[in-house]
């Protein structure tokens, strides 16, 4: 009777990973859950610990209405509780870089960091090869530089190996973490380097690494390229409702609707996203999509629920440990609470976000916003000097991580101060502001924003 209650449940988990290659998710769970009852029955605590293991991942790869990365956590944990007494093997160390995934899905990199070093251990003492989440969780908590190292040593020995899963998420990771750092010419290189290569595995790259080049495009200013990649994901997403995103990549069809003005698709699409990574409890993305919501929210003069959602990104962001994510929410919450008449509380967010930047540290394209930030702070104060040095430095980060949407806000900025100051010659500056502005917002489709240019120049009679 035993050994034919192992058989069978051998013979359940073997249908199950077949049904997950055929994308037949809701079997497979289904048969896993069952071998899983039946090693219980047997005491088996080995297969217990590797089903749970196999749950995890169908957890995390299955699409909208099946897959939950809470509930992955938890299949995950429940083989941590059995394995992690026991030796190190390659078993408990492949456990522990579920962990650490699992926790950047968490939107927890500081505890990921930790996994991930712990499953980089196992594997150096025994010897093996494999790429763990060391270096995403790494530049996340603030250490970038070797964060970036660390994923892009990574690359070529993981593309020798030839898994297309693990190609496609170390591509994937690299080009993320330089978008999210606005190291836009890396990125880009990076893009043109990955996107052929995973392309050639069939659809589930298409799902995954466009998505991120959506939000690099944007960032950019290559408005064609972002909405070629969109629909490059979009055609495949709404054949087998995927997921909405990996991590802070699933608010980028969002965020492409923000830039572009359309402000009510991007309030379908990221409400649409919201709900979809809450209920997965996939923070990294429900986060991300906080912050576009809260800067479209204050676009749209609803200051109170932008306020909301940026306060909820900002408490993810630092119960998880999330530095970047952090200098990405704290210049739109000084900008907002400047708006909110409250320069008290806007001054405490752009002091947060030097504080943040440790002068040791590179930081690429991040300090731009708080430069802006600053710069709006000090104009509201009427404090000329550090206005014009702040919106000088943000304009020069801006052109040199190449961020044009970015620069021309600046200018925007700058010329509004140049008006308020109202010092000889400074009208001309303004205009001239003004004028590079427009042409820039033009280039990169930005409607709302050029049609707010438009009417600052009216009023001013230009």
């Amino acid at each position: 009777m035993e050994e034919e209650l192992r058989r069978k449940a051998e013979l359940l988990t073997k249908l199950a990973v077949t049904e997950w290659g055929t994308l037949d998710f809701s079997a497979g769970l289904k048969h896993l859950q069952e071998a899983l009852k039946l090693y219980q029955r047997l005491g088996d605590l080995a297969n217990m610990a590797m089903t749970h293991v196999w749950l995890a991942r169908l957890y995390m790869g299955a699409p909208i209405g099946l897959g939950s990365e809470g509930k992955a956590l938890e299949h995950a944990e429940a083989a941590l509780a059995i394995l992690e007494p026991g030796p190190d093997t390659p078993d408990k160390a492949f456990l522990y870089q579920l962990m650490a995934r699992l926790h950047l899905y968490k939107d927890e990199p500081a505890t990921s960091f930790v996994w991930a070093q712990k499953a980089m251990g196992i594997f150096e003492k025994l010897g093996m090869f494999m790429g763990t989440s060391v270096g995403t969780a790494r530049a996340r908590i603030g250490e970038v530089d070797k964060g970036i190292e660390y994923q892009e040593s990574n690359w070529q020995p993981t593309f020798q190996g030839g898994n297309p899963l693990t190609i496609v998420l170390c591509g994937d990771d690299i080009i993320l973490t330089h978008t999210l750092v606005r190291n836009i010419p890396r990125a880009l290189e990076w893009g043109e380097l990955v996107l052929p290569e995973v392309k050639k595995f069939g659809e589930y790259p298409l799902l995954v690494v466009p998505r991120t080049l959506v939000l690099t495009y944007m960032l950019s200013g290559q408005i064609s390229r972002a909405k070629e990649a969109w629909q490059m994901t979009e055609s495949v997403a709404s054949k087998i409702r995927w997921k909405a995103g990996e991590l802070e990549e699933s608010a980028s069809p969002g965020f492409l609707y923000l830039r572009l003005g359309e402000w009510d698709k991007a309030e379908e699409i990221l409400k649409w996203t919201l709900s979809v990574t809450e209920n997965r409890r996939n923070f990294a993305a429900a986060n991300a999509c906080c912050i576009t919501l809260g800067s479209l929210n204050m676009e749209q003069g609803n200051h109170t629920k932008a306020e909301e959602f940026l306060l909820r990104s900002l408490e993810i962001c630092q119960k998880g440990g999330n530095v970047v994510s952090e200098l990405w929410v704290l210049p739109v919450l000084a900008e907002l609470y400047l708006k909110m008449g409250k320069p008290d509380k806007a001054t405490e967010y752009v002091d947060r976000g030097f504080e943040l930047m440790k002068p040791d540290q590179n930081w690429y394209g991040l300090p731009a916003p708080v430069y802006l930030a600053k710069g709006m702070l000090a104009m509201a104060r009427k404090d000329w000097g550090t206005a014009t040095e702040s919106f000088d430095k943000a304009v020069q980060i801006n052109r040199q991580y190449q961020l044009p949407w970015d620069e021309a806000r600046t200018l925007y900025e700058r010329g509004l101060m140049y008006l308020a100051r109202r010092r000889k010659a400074d009208r001309e500056k303004a205009h001239e502001d003004l004028d590079e502005a427009l042409a820039i917002f033009q280039k990169v489709g930005a409607r709302k924003d050029v049609e707010k240019v438009l009417r600052k120049k009216e009023m001013l009679g230009a």
